[in-house]
């Protein structure tokens, strides 16, 4: 299924098919957009942001496994945010499987729809949950400052340390995704007339 804001990249085009049968199809005419430091350079990044957003994805579930109610961190501010962060996660692996799967192309460049699949949604998702996970950081540290003043009557279990730690490693492997965001950007490409 084609998004409308697309469908103006594509003229149909009537072709035969193998039994000779004449046959409607899609052929794509919009600019084609290709990586501006090259293909060999992305084609390395891409495998490092792979490796970091399977990182972070292991970090989340970590995290979330070793949440506990009991806990001193069990607060609406640190969990909530952070589960939030489920859905740009999401995007980001569709983002990370559309890279990969464009710079194995011969040549490598892409349509104006993977382009904006890609590069921009990298961008944007790791901001996001860089906010998402920055407050879930900002709610445990508080809830550390809560219980150091004796706000906080719950205990400090073994949970609220790997989930802090957890927490903490996964902001930190997104920021340096979101750092690395321009290493993947593309360009509409420039064609000779």
């Amino acid at each position: 299924m084609l998004n409308k804001k697309y469908v103006g990249d594509y003229r149909l085009e009537n072709v035969k098919d193998k039994n000779g049968k004449l046959v409607t199809r899609p052929v794509y005419k919009g600019a084609w957009y290709v990586f501006v430091n090259g293909a060999d350079n992305v084609r390395q990044e891409t495998r490092l942001i792979a490796v970091l957003t399977a990182a972070a994805i292991v970090f989340f579930a970590v995290s979330l496994l070793f949440y506990s109610n009991k806990g001193f961190t069990a607060q609406y501010y640190t969990l909530i945010p952070f589960l939030v962060c489920v859905f740009p996660l999401m995007y980001l692996c569709i983002a990370v499987y559309n890279l990969i799967k464009v710079t194995r192309r011969d040549p490598v460049r892409a349509t104006r729809e993977e382009n904006d699949k890609m590069s921009d949604r990298v961008a944007k998702c790791t901001f996001v949950m860089m906010l998402l996970s920055g407050w879930n950081l900002c709610g445990i540290v508080l809830a550390y400052i809560l219980k150091l003043a004796g706000k906080e009557a719950r205990p400090v279990v073994t949970g609220d340390i790997v989930f802090s730690l957890s927490s903490a490693l996964f902001f930190a492997v997104i920021v340096f995704i979101f750092s690395r965001r321009k290493k993947t950007a593309m360009r509409p490409e420039i064609t000779a007339a």
